[in-house]
């Protein structure tokens, strides 16, 4: 049986930056609390982050498409070394795909969105 997040609330995230994860924990439809937890975990950005927010789909997207279509923000993030140290976004593509991270986009119908650089997600019940 799959675990489904679509119109589950989000209650709380964390990041442990010495285990390298980011932690979602969504109160889905049915009633039920489930971790998504995002391991070997790089970065976030993250939008309208708020309680009740009400998430509608978490993606595995490639880079390729993720990188052309955001391409400004990260020309931006550079001036920052965000999420690394990089010259320009071709360079910071490579190492993530170099590294094997992945890019998960999180959707909303309310509230929190955006994305995570990790290499792997799972979805747990608590």
């Amino acid at each position: 049986m799959t675990i489904s997040i679509h119109d589950g609330v989000l209650v709380g995230y964390s990041v442990n930056f010495l285990e390298n994860e980011l932690l979602l924990d969504i109160e889905t439809v049915a009633d039920e609390i489930v971790t998504v937890t995002f391991g070997n975990y790089l970065a976030h950005y993250f939008d309208h982050v708020m309680a009740g927010s009400i998430l509608f789909d978490i993606e595995e997207i490639d880079l390729n498409t993720f990188f052309e279509e955001n391409k400004e923000q990260f020309e931006s993030h550079k001036l920052y070394a965000w999420p690394i140290w990089y010259d320009d976004t071709n360079e910071l593509e490579q190492f993530l795909q170099k590294n094997n991270y992945k890019c998960y986009v999180i959707s909303a119908s309310l509230g929190l969105s955006g994305y995570v650089f990790a290499k792997t997600q799972k979805i747990k019940r608590k």
